[in-house]
């Protein structure tokens, strides 16, 4: 499979099913009350993330906005709060930072501290198009450090409390959203290219680097799918359910660090409320049991397809070989 051909899907699927998806088939409406249930999203604080955290509070759930600014997570938990003066949820902004894997044992245990279960954990927060040679502390291409490692060592220190709360939640009930991207579509053969993985990302997957960089951020949303498929079959027997969304192309601040990525996406975005309904289907609709753990999801909440190759490399130990990799590469943090 050469590279036009990832090209060549990505815009088929651009054109013809995610890029103008049907109309949402589950909304705010759709969503019981969720009292006593706790959930957790990254970069919650704007964009897709902000938006499903006022869907879960607004159905009066304790929802935690984990990120790095605390000035940007006080102000989105005082504005939803004012939003939604009538829910009986909670809002709890902890701080850390996904670029910094020392940052995230001490916020989980923060966490611990005060909660005896988590209902779903949102990987939500991610960086796109960023130059080439930025790093994460640790090292790491900015993309896959803060994409998929950060991700990684949090879902490692959150997995206890996860397993926990499965044994006494509803059925199927328990979730883990791996964001993806309908750039997954894009990434190398397989989903992703092992060695650059291996070099924390550093190595180029194109000589040029605006290329580069976008193929590293397709790289990296195919690794949050291969993520959820190695879940699936890691912990297949813990009552948690993984699945990877495409939010959708929306009209957020993830195309910050290349404008004209930007401006040529502008014809085929929408509100960041659609993408936090994909969300929103991929944490708490009922379709999603066990025989769906492990999907890719597209906008704005159906079951969706992946390429084929990728689809054959992680039914062939390719998910489980990334898993371990990035199990190796975060022992310590």
């Amino acid at each position: 499979m050469g590279p036009l051909y990832g090209v060549f899907t990505a815009l088929r699927q651009l054109i013809f099913s995610e890029g103008f998806p049907p109309k949402p088939q589950f909304e705010e409406k759709d969503v019981p009350d969720l009292s006593g249930k706790v959930y957790m999203i990254t970069g919650g604080a704007g964009g897709i993330g902000l938006e499903l955290a006022k869907i879960l509070y607004s159905k009066n759930a304790k929802v935690y906005i984990a990120g790095r600014s605390v000035t940007n997570g006080t102000t989105a938990v005082n504005l939803i709060k004012n939003e939604y003066p009538k829910s009986d949820g909670g809002l709890e902004f902890l701080q850390l930072d996904l670029s910094d894997l020392t940052t995230i044992k001490p916020a989980v245990e923060k966490f611990l501290e005060s909660e005896k279960r988590l209902d779903a954990l949102v990987h939500n927060a991610g960086v796109m198009a960023a130059p080439t040679d930025w790093r994460t502390e640790q090292g790491w291409d900015i993309q896959l450090g803060t994409n998929v490692a950060g991700p990684f060592v949090l879902q490692r220190h959150l997995q206890p409390i996860l397993m926990e709360t499965a044994k006494f939640a509803p059925k199927d009930s328990v979730r883990v959203v791996f964001l993806s991207s309908i750039s997954a579509h894009i990434a190398p053969e397989g989903g992703v290219d092992y060695a650059n993985i291996e070099s924390k990302g550093t190595l180029t997957l194109s000589m040029f680097a605006g290329i580069d960089s976008i193929l590293k951020y397709a790289q990296s949303k195919c690794a949050n799918v291969l993520m959820a498929k190695a879940y699936a079959q890691k912990f297949k027997d813990s009552g948690v359910i993984a699945v990877a969304p495409n939010p959708g192309n929306l009209k957020t601040d993830l195309t910050r660090h290349n404008p004209i990525a930007g401006a040529l996406m502008s014809f085929f975005l929408y509100a960041p409320r659609y993408g936090a309904l994909t969300e929103l289907y991929s944490v708490a609709s009922p379709e999603i049991d066990q025989s769906k753990n492990g999907s890719v999801v597209v906008p704005w909440g159906r079951i969706g397809p992946m390429r084929q190759d990728i689809i054959d490399n992680c039914e062939k130990g390719g998910a489980l070989k990334l898993w371990d990799l990035m199990e190796e590469q975060t022992l310590g943090f």
